[in-house]
């Protein structure tokens, strides 16, 4: 399952649910947009930002139920979630007649309110983010040579995190990056040898950039940060490959730009 609730701080309470109609076929986990263009219904799946701190097409929620007779489950492939429930969208009338159009229960993302825990991956569902495999010592702490060139986030807003070596589990956010090095200005306090494991995402705690694939079921990793969504993310997990997460909410507001 993409996108899952996980709590709120506005208090106690359980989060707002509605029962919207559905433009396409949609699947529990995607994000989802106004049903301005698909089917022109109550939503549709989120589009991917094409915008820094993209407004345009904001997500309002997510597919946290189905509600219509004809639903079914889709299970992976090769690239995609293994989604669950399912509403197939129809214009149909015999069959709207007979289980009723494709509908969906959606959680509301009330902005700086939801908070929402995400999958990270590398542009599609079910690909780990790149492992780097330290190659040349940094005694500084400062400099992490880049050993896989999948990355295409530019600058700040990125994180970097120790998996194996001495740093192991300390996290911090990237300057500067160029494909070949990510620099970070707060040091790590250990020497980045050669051996160690260091990730690299187009997220980091605090006020951030998100990205999402077309099929809105998880948080791209391996984004270019100029087309974003602006959240704040209050958790950030890099621990272990292929289960990377966070929890973040959308943000409330218009948030300061990147140097």
């Amino acid at each position: 399952m993409g996108f899952q609730y996980a709590g709120n701080l506005g208090g106690a309470g359980a989060p707002v649910v509605r029962n919207m109609l559905v433009g396409e076929t949609m699947y529990t986990g995607q994000l989802c947009q106004a049903g301005i263009t698909g089917g022109i219904a109550n939503v549709q799946i989120a589009d991917a930002a094409d915008d820094y701190r993209e407004d345009d097409t904001f997500p309002i929620g997510f597919v946290s139920g189905v509600v219509d007779g004809a639903r079914s489950y889709k299970k992976a492939v090769s690239g995609t979630a293994e989604y669950g429930d399912c509403a197939t969208y129809t214009v149909t009338q015999s069959v709207i007649a007979d289980t009723g159009p494709g509908e969906i229960q959606m959680t509301y993302a009330i902005p700086g309110i939801t908070l929402i825990k995400a999958p990270i991956f590398n542009g599609l569902w079910g690909t780990a983010l790149a492992e780097n495999v330290i190659a040349t010592e940094n005694t500084a702490g400062t400099s992490v040579i880049i050993t896989t060139t999948t990355a295409d986030f530019t600058s700040k807003y990125g994180t970097v995190y120790c998996r194996q070596g001495a740093n192991r589990g300390i996290y911090r956010t990237m300057t500067s990056y160029d494909t070949v090095t990510a620099t970070v200005t707060i040091p790590f306090p250990y020497t980045i040898s050669v051996g160690d494991i260091y990730i690299l995402t187009g997220v980091n705690l605090g006020y951030s950039g998100m990205q999402i694939p077309v099929a809105a079921d998880c948080v791209d990793g391996n984004h270019v940060m100029d087309e974003s969504y602006s959240v704040y993310c209050h958790e950030l997990n890099l621990e272990e490959s292929g289960k990377e997460y966070m929890v973040f909410a959308f943000w409330a507001g218009t948030g300061p730009e990147a140097a």
